[in-house]
């Protein structure tokens, strides 16, 4: 072949790779995407789940341990509550066994609190206390996660007499586990169900914690903090909540006293003060707080609740209605900030009302029987009340639960527990999870290799959930190498990292080994996408 033909063909081939080497590469790209992780936006009917974690197995074990059977039995009450960090890359693990001396049955046992990756690995113990004896006892309750995720808190209570709280400490630590800030709390206000003296902003890495005398936000971003006086004796907070927006806080004083701290300004303002207030809320767009004053008849025996209302563009709060009848229930703001939804009960009857900020009511539902109600993030309104059959064998808590737009009403009945996804509601039925759609009304199911029923928490990325003691992944788990799942219940010392048990002081963590990942197809693709373009780039020369 002479010179000449040799560059026609050269040439030819040449404007065979540029029309052909396009699609090839999209094709591959395709290819790539299509074996990509499920996105937290695909629908879930899409998605089969696996056992990644059986927490049971690793920070159950760990707890059954902490039990000291000497001297005290084991009930039959075990608890697990994981809360994702916002992203979704970290947990912690709320853990609670019964426990009680022997032969004495008494309320009490074991807590604990340990941290995780999102898939239940690499468990470390925080810490934990036992609480077995009326006299005095300890307890670990309420870890809440900053709003970036950076940080997390949790509360450690020393208690007295008939587990009076003696002392409260807030301890403040970062998601790799070191130790950032101990803070002594006010114990007159303190609750284990309804922490109401520390709060994280919605929108920085804030604390506000309420310590005798005096509100400090504490910004651990910027390492300062900036105090509030809270004159007077024997103060109680019964309510302290951030703006949604993260400017002010507003607390409620000794149920006296409603007042706001404006963060920026550091003014404290005065906006109310009567005999008996409750049910203070902020409006979505922080521009109001709604809130009622209860007054009692000379005689005692009857009730009356004045609906308030604080618009920022107003100077008093202007009072919207009143209810002579019945106990009120403060509930949740509609999206839109002009309607609120409040309960009203009396003589064994609830009813749930929409309240406009005009004072105007519209019945929206009234039952006999225990009902309650909520919010959905596209104003919907979700009902539950207890279905009548859990009082008859084998005695299973369940209830009915409605979805309520307009005049349309959706009933699910029997359910154990629901919880939210984003607009998305998830409730457990007969073992299985599944899905509604709150606007379009579709169900569908999440398919579980197992038959748990209990809380459900969805990891915020949408790869996991997790169902009592299982964490599920929502994805291909052929690159997770689980030694928690299968039959685990064979083995006798769980992989638990433990971080020294001194409230004083925090050690960081050690670390378990975990087995090496092999690459992913995804990689292997890219690898064999690279070799052919170099192949085609020879074959242009």
């Amino acid at each position: 072949m002479d010179t000449k033909t040799m560059k026609e063909t050269q040439n030819i081939e040449a404007q065979m790779f540029k029309t052909h080497i396009t699609p090839i590469l999209l094709i591959f790209a395709l290819l790539c995407i299509s074996f990509q992780p499920v996105s937290a936006t695909t629908s879930l009917n899409e998605t089969n789940a696996t056992i990644v974690s059986d927490l049971n197995q690793t920070a159950g074990k760990d707890l059954i341990s902490l039990v000291d059977t000497t001297r005290l039995d084991i009930g039959n009450h075990q608890f697990f509550d994981v809360i994702w960090s916002p992203d979704g890359n970290h947990m912690l693990i709320d853990t609670f066994v019964s426990a009680y001396p022997k032969g004495e049955y008494q309320p009490g046992g074991i807590d604990a609190l340990y941290a995780a990756n999102e898939d239940g690995s690499q468990l470390t113990r925080i810490a934990w206390t036992e609480r077995t004896s009326r006299e005095e006892g300890r307890a670990i309750t309420a870890p809440m996660w900053s709003h970036s995720g950076d940080y997390f808190s949790y509360l450690y209570l020393e208690k007295g007499n008939w587990y009076q709280i003696k002392s409260a400490h807030l301890f403040v630590m970062s998601n790799d586990l070191n130790f950032i800030q101990k803070i002594e709390l006010d114990p007159n206000v303190e609750s284990e169900s309804d922490p109401s003296n520390f709060r994280w902003s919605p929108k920085e890495n804030k604390i506000a914690a309420f310590i005798p005398g005096k509100i400090t936000i504490y910004d651990l971003d910027e390492n300062n903090n900036v105090s509030f006086s809270i004159p007077g004796d024997n103060v109680d907070l019964t309510n302290m909540e951030w703006s949604p927006d993260g400017k002010k806080l507003v607390i409620l004083k000794n149920n006296h006293d409603v007042i706001t701290l404006d963060i920026e300004k550091r003014q404290t303002i005065p906006i109310f003060s009567a005999e008996n207030v409750g049910g203070v809320q902020w409006s979505p767009d922080s521009k109001k707080i709604l809130f009622y004053e209860l007054k009692t008849s000379k005689q005692g025996n009857d009730l009356s609740y004045d609906m308030y209302v604080k618009d920022e563009a107003v100077e008093k709060p202007l009072k919207i209605r009143t209810f002579n009848s019945g106990f009120l229930s403060m509930k949740q703001w509609y999206p839109d900030n002009e309607k609120f939804l409040i309960r009203v009960s009396s003589g064994g009857s609830y009813t749930l009302y929409s309240l406009s900020m005009t004072g105007d009511l519209k019945k929206l539902i009234e039952e006999n029987g225990n009902l309650d109600g909520m919010v959905t993030p596209n104003g919907h309104i979700v009902t539950t009340s207890p279905n009548p059959g859990s009082r008859n064998p084998p005695y299973t808590r369940t209830y009915d639960l409605s979805l309520l737009n307009g005049t349309d009403r959706l009933t699910i009945e029997n359910v154990a527990y629901h919880a939210w996804k984003d607009a998305d509601l998830l409730f457990v039925k007969d073992n299985r999870v599944s899905v509604l759609n709150t606007s379009t009304k579709d169900i569908c199911d999440i398919t579980l290799p197992s038959t748990n029923s209990g809380r459900i928490r969805f990891d915020p990325s949408g790869h996991f959930i997790a169902v009592d003691n299982i964490v599920f992944g929502l994805y291909d788990q052929e690159s997770y190498i689980s030694t928690n799942s299968g039959n685990a219940t064979n083995s006798t010392t769980p992989e638990v990292a433990i971080l020294k048990n001194d409230m004083a002081e925090h050690l960081e963590p050690k670390t378990t080994t975990e087995p090496s990942e092999l690459p992913g197809f995804t990689a292997i693709l890219v690898f064999m996408g690279i070799l052919i373009a170099l192949a085609c780039m020879h074959m242009k020369k």
